[in-house]
């Protein structure tokens, strides 16, 4: 999915997309009501996905964190809440950028397409938010079991051999070197995650950025 793609998809599912929308997560009855978006995060790289927070936040929509009804979840879903003062930052930004969400150049974006390139006046905030949207993303990864994991990647294995009919001796210690193989890397990337997320935590020490607020 493109980055445009997702910001009409924001656009459209808050209403403001220049025909009726709306979802659970955005109710648009009044004026005062509260809007947000709420979505996974649909590229393989957390960078894009705070390119898309500031290009989201260019339209009145900030990046908030985890979606608390959805915390449970396997899947990390982050919510975008509709700021006060939305309607204005669209029409600064739709005046500066028009057709942006279609084919035109994205706010704090380069204007080729394809890679997506954040502007110099633009990459410290996409630093920032990325840095919110890491300690987030890490932090949710980070909270879910790894017992599962500790019975279940043996016995699948286990079960393989069984099915193959391969419960040997050779078997069963080429199957143990897989699964302890396995167990390694998913130790090593808690690791990997909790250090990333410390170094994250560091870089809004500094900047003075609290977070989560």
């Amino acid at each position: 999915m493109s980055l445009r793609r997702h910001l009409r998809k924001l656009l459209d599912e808050t209403g403001d997309g220049g025909r009726p929308g709306g979802s659970p997560h955005a109710p648009i009855a009044s004026d005062e009501a509260e809007v947000s978006f709420t979505t996974e995060v649909p590229w393989p790289s957390l960078w894009k996905f705070a390119q898309f927070a500031y290009v989201a936040e260019q339209y009145g929509y900030r990046y908030s964190g985890l979606d608390p009804d959805l915390r449970d979840g396997g899947t990390p879903f982050f919510v975008f809440r509709r700021l006060p003062d939305a309607r204005e930052r669209a029409a600064r930004t739709t005046e500066r950028f028009p057709g942006a969400p279609e084919a035109g150049r994205l706010p704090g974006m380069r204007a080729w397409p394809v890679p997506v390139l954040t502007l110099p006046e633009a990459r410290s905030q996409v630093k920032l938010l990325h840095a919110r949207i890491a300690i987030d993303y890490y932090g949710a990864l980070g909270r879910q079991r790894v017992r599962p994991w500790l019975a279940g990647i043996p016995a699948v294995f286990l079960l393989f051999l069984l099915v193959n009919g391969e419960l040997h001796a050779t078997g069963l210690r080429v199957a143990a070197g897989m699964a302890a193989a396995l167990l390694i890397a998913l130790t090593a990337s808690r690791i990997f995650m909790r250090r990333r997320r410390a170094a994250h935590e560091r870089l809004l020490e500094r900047s003075g950025d609290r977070w989560p607020p």
